[in-house]
């Protein structure tokens, strides 16, 4: 995009929140989530602690350190993001950033909302928002340094305004300012620290207050008296109770133990479905289940074996059997009804044995592959990881699987590069390109090869080049069809946002992100 657009001079008006709104999420309309509302209950009675049951401990409350889906039914109680969005439509809406411009296509201006304060009383300013973003992109220990690979240098040019100069357009980066790396933590935290590790004493903004956090067990937060958005929360508190077996979990609302259990699976639905005094939801979600592969070493740096994984899946029948018709097969990594979802290539790969033999055959494998394989222990990993070593197993490939809780997981496959493959949920970014970025970029915390092709550069930034509703979905047509054709991961099917909770709890959201907020969430004793 030039400085000037029509024959008039470039109008940091016409590059603002309301355009970006027209070039993504507004784009779909209907494509982006089905025509549904969500109710707002009347006259919210404040007090009471909200008790959910979620899967999985996670490894990390520092919203930079962390890496798992999970982690967010916590994450948004204790942080705000510098940029919201609403769970029904995914339109980009204020939160510590009270707008924002680009004053021209490699220039981001956030002004901020003035007189928040942390948790621990210090205050909310530009000066915090550079060193968060500094850290993020700096800090050895960083997974979100992927996000900021367009930014050239953060600047405060306020006491309230921050000014991101970019090394080419970006005009996805408002969109991931909601995600991980726009959550925004106290410095002084972090600076009291010993080595700036604030993984497990988190101090945000947020609506909540960390108070403690047992491995395994539980993760508990307090209402924060001093936040910054009058009159919210209604909450007294939260208690988050880490339970990694799915059914156990469920069963804790059908007891009366918890209020609200998070991260279920199509099983549990059905079965809450068919009690009265519970609301089972299956929302359209932005998650999927894929093997991601280090295709950086053999076997999996030839292209051929990894096309032939993908031919041998059944897809269909995995979402029969996995998600109970709840999912979509798919050979990408978005629900059909996306915006930036190019159906010629969604389906791309069908359930053709005898083609993956022939590719393996032609790879130097006739007699088939043992491949080293990697998932999560609950119960329902298990049963998912073991149907598609079955279905792999048809056509000569043999998964050596080794269960592992996520946070262990994470660190030998993605960091220590351990393994060839993982089974497990990814996706829940607002933008796209996030998730190209994060799963398949050189930097990207999910590419355990830390490789990359120089076409996937080529196709990824040319993504965010323009501000352009249709240019940006061409661009991501011709990006999904290069990393579907590369097969640079093995997936499977979209999930669904899944919870069940008693009728006390209202106004809760359950978003395409598993991204819960609780800033609104009340309990109705009277229910």
């Amino acid at each position: 995009m030039s400085e000037k657009q029509s024959g008039r001079p470039f109008s940091s008006s016409r590059i603002n929140r309301r355009t970006l709104l027209a070039s993504g999420a507004a784009l779909g309309g209907a494509m982006l989530l089905p025509r549904r509302t969500f109710a707002q209950a009347s006259q919210p009675r404040p007090g009471g602690t909200l008790r959910i049951a979620m899967p999985f401990n996670p490894a990390a409350l520092d919203p930079m350190t962390g890496r798992n889906v999970p982690d967010f039914n916590a994450l948004y109680a204790i942080f705000d993001a510098l940029i919201a969005f609403d769970p029904a439509t995914l339109e980009l809406r204020p939160m510590l950033a009270k707008d924002w411009t680009f004053t021209d296509p490699a220039t981001l201006v956030l002004n901020l909302v003035e007189g928040v304060k942390f948790h621990d009383g210090t205050p909310f300013d530009a000066d915090a928002v550079k060193f968060n973003l500094d850290r993020s992109m700096n800090d050895p220990r960083s997974n979100v340094r992927s996000d900021l690979v367009s930014v050239k240098s953060v600047e405060a040019t306020g006491p309230n305004q921050v000014t991101l100069r970019l090394k080419q357009p970006n005009y996805s980066l408002p969109t991931i300012l909601t995600g991980r790396v726009g959550c925004i933590v106290s410095p002084a935290s972090i600076q009291a620290a010993a080595n700036g590790n604030v993984d497990r004493s988190p101090v945000g903004t947020g609506p909540f207050k960390f108070v403690e956090w047992r491995d395994n067990d539980l993760i508990r937060v307090e209402k924060n008296p001093d936040y910054w958005q009058t009159g919210l929360p209604y909450l007294d508190g939260i208690d988050f109770r880490i339970i990694n077996e799915l059914n156990t979990a469920a069963r804790t609302v059908t007891a009366g133990e918890t209020d609200l259990s998070l991260n279920m699976a199509a099983q549990q639905i059905a079965t809450a479905r068919r009690m009265p005094d519970l609301v089972a939801e299956a929302n359209p979600s932005m998650i999927f289940f894929t093997l991601m592969m280090n295709f950086a070493k053999p076997p999996l740096n030839d292209v051929r074996v990894r096309q032939a994984m993908n031919y041998a899946i059944n897809r269909d029948e995995l979402n029969k059997v996995l998600m109970l018709g709840l999912g979509e097969p798919t050979s990408t990594m978005f629900p059909k009804d996306f915006w930036a979802v190019d159906a010629e290539t969604a389906h791309f790969y069908q359930h053709d044995p005898e083609k993956a033999h022939s590719l393996l055959k032609e790879a130097g494998y006739p007699n088939g592959l043992e491949i080293e394989t990697w998932s999560w222990p609950d119960q329902t990993s298990i049963q998912r990881i073991e149907l598609v070593g079955n279905q792999l197993e048809q056509v000569g490939i043999r998964l050596k699987i080794t269960p592992s809780p996520p946070q262990v997981v994470n660190q030998l496959f993605y960091i220590e590069g351990k393994g060839a493959m993982i089974l497990n949920p990814q996706g829940g970014w607002l933008d796209p390109s996030q998730t190209y970025e994060r799963l398949f970029g050189a930097t990207g915390q999910f590419n355990a090869g830390k490789v990359e092709d120089p076409q996937f550069r080529k196709l990824l930034d040319a993504t965010g080049s323009s501000a352009d509703a249709g240019e940006r979905k061409a661009a991501f047509a011709a990006l999904q069809r290069f990393v579907v054709e590369q097969a640079l991961h093995l997936p499977l099917v979209t999930s669904a946002a899944m919870s069940i909770r008693n009728k006390k709890v209202r106004d809760f959201h359950y978003d395409r992100l598993h991204s819960p907020r609780f800033h609104r969430v009340w309990l109705d004793q009277s229910a």
